[in-house]
């Protein structure tokens, strides 16, 4: 798994990615909506790597102190279900994760207002493993995202594919390019969510199910 540095431009801090996403363009008007969202195996490596401090506003309830807020909002900190809430929350941030799992605990990475990351972290352990070996969802708000998610299932490429789950949402996945990952276009909103599941499958599974992907409110 390759590791690189790339650097966004200036003001801003380097941001580390694995195996980097390379830009898909259905026209030249979505492929600039998509081309600055995060590759979907950088996830891991940008929980625990980013540094975008300078990004984060705390306002969440005064239990948590500022240093506590930055290292938790920077994927520093295992989070209970009701810190991550908390933090989400107080920040206003824009969130969408799988519900709760027994026994796990919770990474939040806010890279900024419109690029936020939920790592599953069973049994409260792995904040500091650098391998895509977690369960991560992305939530990207990016304009007509059920309409841009619906067209890349339609593209004719190998191994792409698509649908509209139970909820109504468009879902697409490429078996071939991205096979641990699939993504949701959440209906009458302006974000796509990403899927990250080590368990090959297992993304679509969850994009599928009934209810399952849900904004932590």
């Amino acid at each position: 798994m390759k590791i690189e540095r790339k650097t966004h431009g200036s003001g801003e801090s380097d941001v580390f990615y694995v195996e980097p996403r390379g830009e898909r363009s259905l026209s030249t008007q979505t492929g600039r909506r998509i081309a600055r969202r995060v590759s979907p195996l950088a996830i891991t490596a940008i929980l625990v790597f980013v540094a975008t401090l300078g990004f984060v506003r705390y306002t969440a309830p005064e239990h948590f102190g500022l240093a506590f807020a930055l290292q938790a909002t920077d994927g520093k900190v295992a989070l209970t279900q009701s810190q991550l809430k908390d933090l989400v929350v107080g920040e206003g941030l824009v969130v969408y994760w799988l519900g709760p799992e027994v026994g796990a605990r919770y990474a939040l990475v806010s890279v900024n207002k419109n690029q936020n990351y939920v790592r599953y972290l069973p049994g409260g352990v792995g904040l500091i493993d650098l391998g895509a070996n977690f369960r991560v969802v992305g939530t990207y708000k990016t304009k007509d995202a059920f309409q841009i998610t619906q067209n890349d299932g339609k593209l004719l490429t190998n191994g792409s594919s698509g649908f509209t789950n139970a909820d109504g949402n468009a879902v697409y996945y490429n078996t071939v390019t991205h096979p641990l990952s699939a993504y949701v276009g959440m209906k009458n909103t302006d974000y796509q969510i990403e899927i990250f599941d080590p368990i090959a499958g297992q993304a679509v599974v969850s994009a599928r199910t009934l209810g399952l992907i849900r904004r932590i409110a």
